[in-house]
Parts: structure tokens; C-alpha cells; sequence
């Protein structure tokens, strides 16, 4: 009887393991009795420790399904009245806001023993049944609805109206609100749509592409799109069919953003920006669905669909921070890996309706993740709208709703809209000439197109968007992220863009901070953080240049929406990570979060990239504390035949440090100085207005603070060290207005030295003890005469040692761009001026009793600070999950 359970146990996990994925029914959900969870177990050799561990957890645990189109992830449900349920959770799952954590309690080690020591296991994801939300309706006002209603139906009069007349009788048009779909042919506003209608002329339609829009359904049976609808790439993850019919009185989101991209040429409606392609529905807004449901429908039809349309994220109120668990990063990732043939699926996402309540899109886990292209809106005058969400992860922006219009599209039951938009109007439209562009060149990967959109984007609004200049030579706003898309200048531009190198990435080490803001002072204050990245560092992970950045914090708040953060680069760009939420009174601050920015493409990642976190408006009481932060930088390779695939579980720091002490170790360098972090005591600035994000609104004074403190830090040999304000007891001199300046060590420099004092101790030896005629006369002699000296301090002849910069007057140096050699070898001169003093000089060698400095920190000293000695505490860095 066992052995035929076994067998029949085993034929069961076979067929599973075997099955169709694409089309295979996930059984229905019972969330009212059980807990849902995956189970990250590696089957990639065997499936026994599937099979062992359904076996060793029989009676508790229920094998449901394996996750579809995600390999070793397997769903099993707990019965809630099974007492194994009160110490289930998740487990090493990188899900830091996951309540559930799977602990051993008193009474229950056996149980958890048994679990986390099962063979194979990577991870196990508590699951607990979600909503998805459409983008927040946008509010129409009075005024606009009378704007609204102004707008008459389409009539040749004039001569702005003629390329609308062109297109129709060159393309054949004749759907009825193609003249109102102002987004094509803006004739009130000419210039303000997204300029498509050259590439139709030129063939260029959508053809040989697949969209598929995330949403609440499709309405494959209208008229205006079921010529295009592509069944392969579409399933109803609420109702668990493979189509994805809209079933609610409001499911009609999905159609309208469906309409906006694959609208066919007909008498029905409009037509979509990519009329010639194919649409696919993946149906999820609908109902509760868990992560694992989520993680499926992101990657669904990857063989057939190369772009992912989604007009949905956390809630738009201006309070809730909200990311995809591991889970659904894993399924993302699979994605740009493996989608398009080994290319990479497109993610492109709406960028949020909050902005009216001061949200931002850095704190959605979707549009601030590297993998999606994170569209914003302007409206069809061109004018950022009030609801359109800002931050460092917008890409691009498109037209949408606003300024008293909409956009006019397909509608469910074979109706038209003209009442769509916000973001989630503007999305679409994005994917759509996205499609163009695939189809005029297929070649490019998910990053290229990312590149395509940063330099061949329209720069808009320029006296509104506090645009930057970034390394790349173009624009970047954090309104209008590098600018509107152009569909013909884009599609061209993409048209001979040859492809970069594959991705490589540097993970710094986590730096623990461990200072404290308190909101009841009088006056804002800063603290503020550099990091600096010396080229060695990049070689060592093969990165060129720079392509997105991370920075993964943990900052604990008693008001979150007070928290401000922002970083800048080596090259000057200001990124805005944080913005200030006026209703985010929530007291759980950012744990493991992580903020994204595309403002610094194109950098080369070398130098001080400076970290700030501030408060809002003083005297409020809130509490901040800074205790880690990690940055990231995702980019181009140096060498394409040395990338590897990416794996989000893997502790990339750990990684560099072996590699960093695997070279030195070759080369005889001491690990000690491959990057340094300089701790920036916090400092005092003006007030900054409550709803102020810019950094011209919130001065920062960089003079070091005398009574700044050491911060510790969890880094290793190969990893940063912290500098304080306080003096060093190695390596000062004073200059000649008496500020005292610090010198760093080359290990050269220091064997050098070495090996001087050891051949002046031969000399002594053989002068002392050699006998020749004259030898009383040639010691009396001798000790007539000292042996001047190079005093005791640190010097260094080389710049691969330390960073000189690092010890400059950082009010004077700190927000000058160093761009060039030039400027970089004046400032290296000007520093080292007095490094090596004058050999004329008083000292004498002192032989024995000298102190090794060779692994001493390197200190920062202000003029009013005596001298004395600071240690830091190194640890290993560990990365954030």
C-alpha cells in the first residue's frame, strides 16, 4: 500500500513537473480556510526534493501547483486551523515587509527544523490574497468638464486640419473619432501628439509584434479589436480560463488601454498607435490574487508576447509604499531574460495618478524596479497635469488626459470612450510606439530600448521640468524623465542603433549609518553621506557605464511623508529618491526599500556619490534614523564575453570583496583601499517649504562639522571606510595659514621607506663594526654628524592610493564637477603641494620604536580640532535582500 502511494505520488509530481505551463489550470483558491505559499526548492537535477519534502510535510502541507512558467517554485496550502499555521512564514525570502517570518518558537522546533533543513530548499514566500489597483480615477472639475464638452466633433475648416484629411485618404481611414484622437493629429494644438503618422506611411504599423495589457480583461469580441487579439498570449488569472473577458460593470480599463494600441483600421471607434499588431489580454485587476498568481500573469505567453502593457500599482493616495515580493521580481527577471529570445521582454508601466496628493513613483516597487520603462504624462496643450506622479524612475512621458481632453479610444459592449486618461491612458500609448519601433528594428534588447527612449526622447517644458544635463549630453527631468516620445524621430533613431555590451552591475557594501534627526529643532538638518568608487572598482565587475542606479535604505521614522533623501553623482546629477508625503503619517519608515533612478545613464560611476536624507518642516517632534543604505549601479559591460546571468538572490558585495582580495592577493596590495566612504557629519540648513523637492530649495552647507562623530560600518578589507571630522594621529602637517591637511599611504611609498631604513641600519651595522686603519678617527667623525630625514607622516607619490579628494575643504571642492583630467590634476597638485617635504628640514631617523601605519584609517581634520586618534570597526557587508 506505501509503495503504491509512493508510485502514485511520484507519477503525479512527473506529469506536473512535465505538464503544459502555458495552459495549465491552477486549481481554485479556498482563502477563506487556508494559507498559501511557494516554496523556492531546487528540482533542477532531480525532482526528489519535490517529492521528499510533499512526503516529509504529509498532513500538513498540500501540494497545489508548480507556479506557471517559473522553474523550482512550487504552491502548497496550510490548513488555518492546523497549529503549524502560528509559525509559518516566510523563510530567507528577501521580503522585508512581510509580517509572517518563519521563526523557531517553544514548542515547535521540531516543525521548523524539519522545514528550512529539507533538501534543496532555497526559500519559501508566504502568500496572502491581494487587489491590484487600477490607476486612481482622475478627478474632472467643473471647469474641465465645460472645456470637455466644447470639443466639437471633427470639420475640415482650416489648414491645421489638413494632415488629419491627409491620413484618412492615404491610409484609408474611415473610423469615426479618428479626427478626435488628438494624441495622432493634435490640430488645436499642433506639434502636442506623438507624431506617428510618418512611419504608417512608410509601412511601419506594429506588424509582427504582440502587446499584452495587464488589466481587468479585453473585450476580444469588439469589433475594434478582435482582428488583432492574439489568444495564445492572453488567460484570466481571476477566473482561471485562458480568455480574458471582462466580467464586472467596471472591467472596462483593459479594452480602453487595448483600443489605444491595437484599434483596428475599420468604421468602428479609432484606431490604436499600432493598428497592424496583435493585442493580448492577461486578465488580474479583478479579484484577490496571490503573488505567485501575479509572478505568472508578468511572464505569461513569453514565447509570444515581447511587450508587457500595465496601467496598475499600489495605491495612489500619497501614503501607501508598496514593492512585488521576491517571487514576482524573480518572474520579472526571468522575463528580460528569456523573453524575445533571449532579448528581453518590454515592461512598460504607468508612472501613477497621485500626484495630487504628493505621491511619488519612487515609492512603488513597479516603476522605480530597473526592468520597466515607467511612462508619466503631459497633456494635449503640453502641460504637465496635476494628478501625472514625478520621480527619478520616469523614463519618458506620452499624452494623456488634461487641460479639459481625454483620450478617445475603444470601450467595452462596442462602444467608444472619450474619457480615458491619466497615466494609465498614457501608458498605452508608450507600448504602442513601442511596437512601432520593435517591428522597425527587432535586434534591440529590453535595455537598448531603454537607450533608444534616453537619447532620441523631445525635451518639453523646459522652463518647467528643472531639467539636468546628464553625461549622456541629453536632458533629464524628473517631471518629464529625458522627454515625450516621438514615435517617428524614436523609431528612426532605433532604426541603426546598434546594440551595448550585456549588464553588468556593482554592488557597494552596506553602509551602516546609525544617525539620528530629531524633527524638534529649530532648523532642518541633513545627513549626508559619500561614497566614493575608484575605477578599480568597476573593473573588478567588469561595468563600464552607468545605466540605472539603487539605492536600497533602511531609515526608521515616526513620519515617513517627512523624509526626505536625494543622491548625486560624481558628474553633479541630483537625483530626488525620497519627496516629501504631507499624509504619510505612517510610523513604519523604509525597510529594505529600495529607490531607483535613469537620471545618471551614461556616467562612468567613478567618484563620490554623495548620499542625503533631511527632514521636512523642524518642530514637528518626528524622529528620523538613517541606519544603512547600499547602492547599486546596473550598467553596460567592459567585456561582453565575461557576463554572467543575474541572479537577485546572490550577494553580489560578498562577490567583489573575493574578487577584490583574489587580484590583490596576485599583486601583493594590501585589500585596504578600494573604496572609500566619507562620513559627512549632519549638518544645518534653511528650512525647506513642505512641499519643496528640489535641491535649490534645501542648501546643504558641506563644511565638515568639528563634533562630527564616527558612524560604524558593516564593511570589509575590500569594502568602505568611514571618515569623520576629527584629526588623525598619523600623517599631519600644518600649512601656511595652519589648516591641517592629512596624506595618505602607498604601500609603496611605504616599502620604499622600508628598505631605506633597513640599508641605513646596514650602514650603521658595517661602519660600526668594520675594522680598518682610521676606524676610531671615522667613528669620531661620525658622530659629528645626524642624518637629516622625511619626517614620520604618510606621503604618497601615487594617486591609486586613497582618495586625495577625499581631504579637500569640502565647502570649496564638494559641488565642483570634476569632469576632466585637467581639472582633477590641478586639484591632485594644488592638494599635494606640500607633500614631500624639504629634505633641509629638522629630524632626525629614529631606528626602532617607530608605529606600523600601514592599515590606519585615513582621517579628515578641521581647523579647530586638536589632533586625535578615531577607530573603525570593520564587519563583513552583507546586501540587502
Amino acid at each position: 500500500m506505501l509503495l503504491r502511494y509512493i508510485f502514485s505520488l511520484a507519477t503525479f509530481v512527473s506529469i506536473v513537473l512535465a505538464s503544459g505551463q502555458q495552459s495549465a489550470r491552477i486549481p481554485k483558491r479556498d482563502y477563506e480556510n487556508n494559507h498559501y505559499f511557494v516554496v523556492d526548492i531546487d528540482t533542477s537535477s532531480s525532482s526528489k526534493p519535490l517529492k521528499d519534502f510533499i512526503q516529509s510535510h504529509q498532513g500538513d502541507f498540500k501540494f497545489e501547483h508548480q507556479v506557471v512558467g517559473l522553474d523550482d517554485h512550487y504552491v502548497f496550502s496550510l490548513r488555518k486551523d492546523n497549529a503549524i499555521s502560528e509559525i509559518m512564514g516566510s523563510y530567507n525570502a528577501g521580503q522585508s515587509d512581510d509580517d509572517r517570518v518563519l521563526h523557531k518558537r517553544d514548542g515547535f522546533e521540531d516543525v521548523y527544523d524539519k522545514v528550512v533543513k529539507s533538501n534543496g530548499l532555497r526559500s519559501i514566500s508566504w502568500m496572502e490574497p491581494k487587489r491590484l489597483k487600477k490607476r486612481l480615477p482622475v478627478y474632472v472639475t467643473e471647469e474641465e468638464a465645460q472645456d470637455f464638452d466644447s470639443v466639437k466633433r471633427f470639420e475640415a475648416v482650416d489648414a491645421s486640419q489638413k494632415p488629419i484629411v491627409e491620413a484618412m485618404e492615404k491610409l484609408a481611414i474611415n473610423d469615426p473619432i479618428f479626427p478626435e484622437q488628438w494624441h495622432i493629429i493634435n490640430p488645436r494644438f499642433p506639434g502636442h501628439d506623438i507624431n506617428v503618422t510618418g512611419l504608417w506611411y512608410e509601412g511601419i504599423t506594429g506588424e509582427g509584434i504582440v502587446t499584452a495589457i495587464i488589466d481587468d480583461g479585453l473585450d476580444y469580441d469588439s469589433e475594434d479589436l478582435k482582428a488583432n487579439f492574439n489568444k495564445d498570449g492572453s488567460w484570466d488569472f481571476n477566473e482561471n480560463t485562458n480568455l480574458p473577458f471582462p466580467r464586472l460593470f467596471d472591467d472596462y480599463h483593459g479594452t480602453r488601454c487595448a483600443g489605444e494600441i491595437g484599434a483596428v483600421k475599420n468604421d468602428v471607434c479609432g484606431v490604436g498607435v499600432a493598428y497592424g499588431g496583435k493585442i493580448a489580454g492577461i486578465r488580474i485587476l479583478s479579484g484577490p490574487i496571490t503573488s505567485d498568481q501575479e509572478a505568472s500573469a508578468l511572464m505569461y505567453g513569453l514565447k509570444v508576447n515581447d511587450i508587457y502593457s500595465c496601467s496598475w500599482g499600489p495605491t495612489d493616495d500619497g501614503r501607501t509604499l508598496s514593492q512585488p515580493d521576491l517571487t514576482v521580481k524573480k518572474a520579472m527577471i526571468k522575463s528580460v531574460q528569456e523573453g524575445r529570445d533571449g532579448k528581453g521582454s518590454v515592461y512598460v508601466f504607468a508612472s501613477g495618478n497621485g500626484g495630487r496628493a504628493m505621491d511619488s513613483c519612487n515609492f512603488d516597487g513597479y516603476t522605480n524596479s530597473i526592468y520597466s520603462i515607467t511612462v508619466g504624462a503631459v497633456d494635449y496643450k503640453g502641460l504637465h497635469p496635476t494628478y501625472a506622479e514625478a520621480c527619478s524612475a520616469v523614463m519618458v512621458v506620452t499624452y494623456s488626459s488634461g487641460s479639459g481632453e481625454h483620450i478617445h479610444t475603444t470601450d467595452i459592449k462596442n462602444k467608444c470612450s472619450a474619457a480615458h486618461g491619466g497615466t494609465s491612458a498614457a501608458a498605452p500609448i508608450a507600448a504602442g510606439v513601442f511596437q512601432l519601433v520593435l517591428q522597425m528594428n527587432p535586434n534591440l534588447t529590453w535595455r537598448d530600448l531603454q537607450y533608444v527612449c534616453a537619447m532620441s526622447s523631445v525635451p518639453i517644458n523646459e522652463q518647467d521640468g528643472n531639467y539636468q544635463v546628464t553625461a549622456l549630453g541629453r536632458k533629464y527631468s524628473h517631471k518629464y524623465g529625458y522627454g515625450k516620445l516621438d514615435a517617428y524621430a524614436i523609431g528612426h533613431f532605433a532604426k541603426t542603433w546598434k546594440n551595448v555590451k550585456p549588464q553588468a552591475w556593482y554592488y557597494s557594501d552596506v553602509i551602516t549609518v546609525g544617525e539620528t534627526i530629531e524633527g524638534d529643532k529649530e532648523e532642518t538638518k541633513v545627513i549626508s553621506k559619500i561614497l566614493s568608487i575608484k575605477e578599480d572598482d568597476l573593473k573588478i565587475v567588469n561595468l563600464e557605464r552607468v545605466e540605472h542606479i539603487t539605492v536600497t535604505v533602511n531609515i526608521a521614522a515616526t513620519l515617513r511623508g517627512k523624509v526626505g533623501m536625494r543622491l548625486t553623482s560624481p558628474f553633479g546629477i541630483i537625483s530626488d529618491l525620497a519627496t516629501f508625503r504631507p499624509v504619510d503619517n505612517s510610523n513604519a519608515g523604509f525597510k529594505d526599500w529600495t529607490f531607483m533612478s535613469v537620471a545618471h545613464w551614461g556616467e562612468s560611476g567613478i567618484g563620490d556619490w554623495k548620499v542625503e536624507v533631511f527632514t521636512s518642516t523642524p518642530g514637528t517632534g518626528s524622529i528620523i534614523e538613517f541606519q544603512s543604505f547600499q547602492l547599486r549601479l546596473f550598467g553596460e559591460s567592459i567585456d561582453a564575453e565575461k557576463t554572467e546571468v543575474y541572479d537577485v538572490t546572490k550577494d553580489y558585495a560578498a562577490e567583489r570583496r573575493d574578487k577584490q582580495s583574489e587580484k590583490e592577493g596576485e599583486i601583493g596590495v594590501d585589500p585596504h583601499h578600494t573604496s572609500d566612504v566619507i562620513s559627512l557629519s549632519s549638518t544645518s540648513i534653511p528650512i525647506a517649504s513642505e512641499q519643496s523637492t528640489s535641491v535649490t530649495k534645501a542648501p546643504i552647507d558641506d563644511e565638515v562639522n568639528p563634533t562630527g562623530s564616527i558612524a560604524s560600518t558593516s564593511t570589509t578589507s575590500s569594502s568602505s571606510s568611514f571618515i569623520s571630522g576629527s584629526s588623525s594621529a598619523t600623517g599631519d602637517v600644518e600649512d601656511d595659514e595652519g589648516k591641517t591637511k592629512h596624506y595618505t599611504s602607498d604601500h609603496t611609498g611605504q616599502y620604499f621607506m622600508a628598505l631605506a631604513v633597513v640599508g641605513f641600519l646596514v650602514v650603521i651595522i658595517f661602519m660600526r663594526f668594520h675594522k680598518s686603519p682610521g676606524s676610531s678617527r671615522r667613528r669620531r667623525r661620525r658622530e659629528e654628524y645626524e642624518f637629516d630625514i622625511i619626517p614620520g607622516e604618510d606621503y604618497t607619490d601615487s594617486e591609486d592610493d586613497g582618495n586625495e579628494e577625499d581631504s579637500l575643504d569640502l565647502g570649496r571642492y564638494n559641488n565642483q564637477r570634476r569632469t576632466s583630467d585637467e581639472e582633477r590634476d590641478r586639484l591632485y597638485d594644488e592638494f599635494n603641494a606640500d607633500t614631500l617635504p624639504s629634505y633641509e628640514d629638522d629630524g632626525m631617523f629614529k631606528i626602532g620604536g617607530e608605529e606600523d601605519e600601514d592599515h590606519k584609517p585615513e582621517q579628515k581634520h578641521t581647523k579647530e580640532e586638536p589632533s586625535e586618534e578615531v577607530n573603525t570597526d570593520e564587519g563583513e557587508g552583507q546586501s540587502s535582500k
